[in-house]
């Protein structure tokens, strides 16, 4: 059961990084970046599950907090370069 939803997770991450490197719009690989940080974030859950260990689960939540951030920082670089002339 792990194992196969791993599987999705990583294709689905695949995917999310093939758009990446496709999309021409900076407010559409924001939004990618935060999308493929959920994917890890889900996992490193996923292999918190399979080995029983909490240190897979606090990895998991450095990555929540740095995805977060990243999203907020380059979110107002992308409205600061917006506003310029």
């Amino acid at each position: 059961m792990l194992a196969t939803a791993s599987v999705i997770i990583a294709l689905a991450l695949f995917i999310s990084l093939m758009r990446l490197l496709f999309t021409p719009a900076p407010e559409d690989k924001v939004i990618v970046i935060d999308i493929a940080g959920f994917q890890l974030l889900g996992l490193a859950i996923l292999l918190a599950l399979h080995d029983r260990s909490s240190v897979h689960l606090q990895f998991a939540f450095i990555l929540a907090l740095l995805g977060f951030l990243s999203t907020v920082i380059l979110s107002r670089l992308i409205k600061h370069q917006s506003t310029k002339p």
